[in-house]
């Protein structure tokens, strides 16, 4: 018989894709006669909630978000948990509150998974986390598992499957034209504002480079501003928010990530898998995915000048490209895959519901 496994998750939006994405890869890894896996958004429910269903995840949705501020809603996720049969609670949001409540209501074993360094609203300095009250801790990279307090945080890093096509080798791409993409939520945190000046130093010598980025957010109204005041106008293309980034990734020659901090980017995973070489800050979990001067080129943040030298480097040669992208591509087949991130999982529940690893 299965043991069930419920995530408890954040928010349905697209800001909280990464994290969704990951469970559904987890999902399609782990052995369904084993484990099955169920999910609850704390914010109220949204679009990604329909990858996880076609992933086999149940979900349902809540309105708890305010911790032991909000104790008639806190009272309503106990209900609902109680009323599941629930053998480990793995939690990606959410304080000591949603951990106790869990294990009051279900009396299952309790995971706590971090996914980065920083809570956004205070600004780029990493802050510590607790561990208290879990009875297994996971990290998504060896940064983020160093801001954990009492606790030793076990570092699984997501995997994703290389898409279907020749493997070790990057896709062809459209010639003349040259792509460089970016994906992510479009807030200052990510810094696109710098890839768009990087690609105005480029234009003048390769007229036939164009920016996608794929993505939703508040900043967009500036950066669109900022694409006609660098004279980028027609060069820039607003993608809004792609679910399945597969689906552009084959047309991009260079994938870009200036982030001002990254917990370990599912973005520039899925682009390595693809075949992309990478070009992005040298911040968080990101050099524990990209490997310098192999599979593409780490920079230092906000620095527009090192960026646009580095993406100079991979526009003029194509064989450069064609070798770090299937660099890139072997390192996730080697390092990242979705098999050795569901194998790892499958061994820490085993472990906790103590049970022999097979």
């Amino acid at each position: 018989m299965a043991h069930h496994v419920l995530h408890i998750l954040g928010t349905a939006q697209p800001q909280g894709a990464s994290m969704a994405r990951m469970v559904a890869s987890l999902a399609r890894g782990l052995d369904p006669a084993r484990y099955t896996l169920l999910a609850c958004f704390l914010a109220g429910n949204g679009p990604l909630a329909g990858g996880l269903e076609r992933a086999g995840v149940r979900t349902f949705a809540l309105d708890w978000w305010r911790g032991a501020r909000d104790p008639v809603r806190a009272w309503k996720f106990w209900r609902r948990l109680h009323s599941l049969e629930a053998d480990i609670v793995h939690v990606h949001f959410g304080g000591r509150s949603v951990r106790r409540l869990a294990r009051a209501a279900t009396g299952a074993k309790i995971v706590v998974h971090f996914h980065g360094r920083i809570l956004e609203p205070r600004g780029l300095s990493p802050v510590t986390f607790s561990a208290r009250g879990a009875d297994a801790v996971v990290a998504v990279s060896r940064a983020v598992a160093n801001q954990v307090v009492d606790g030793n945080a076990r570092v699984i890093y997501a995997g994703v499957d290389i898409p279907p096509g020749n493997i070790n080798a990057a896709p062809q791409r459209r010639v003349p034209e040259l792509i460089v993409g970016t994906a992510g939520r479009l807030i200052a945190l990510k810094g696109i504002k710098y890839l768009l000046s990087a690609v105005a130093t480029l234009i003048r010598d390769f007229p036939a480079l164009r920016v996608e980025i794929a993505g939703a957010g508040p900043e967009q109204t500036d950066l669109e501003q900022k694409v006609r005041e660098l004279g980028l106008a027609g060069r820039v293309d607003f993608l809004g928010w792609i679910e399945d980034l597969n689906s552009i990734l084959a047309r991009w020659d260079i994938f870009a990530l200036p982030s001002l901090e990254e917990g370990f980017p599912l973005a520039v995973l899925e682009a390595m898998a693809a075949g992309l070489p990478v070009v992005a800050s040298r911040v968080g979990g990101v050099p524990e995915l990209v490997a310098d001067g192999e599979t593409g080129w780490l920079v230092p943040l906000r620095d527009p000048v090192a960026l646009g030298c580095q993406l100079r480097l991979l526009l003029c040669s194509p064989d450069n490209r064609q070798r770090m992208g299937a660099a890139a591509q072997a390192r996730v087949q080697a390092q990242f895959s979705r098999a050795q991130m569901a194998a790892g999982f499958a061994a820490l529940y085993d472990e906790l519901l103590g049970k022999d690893r097979e």
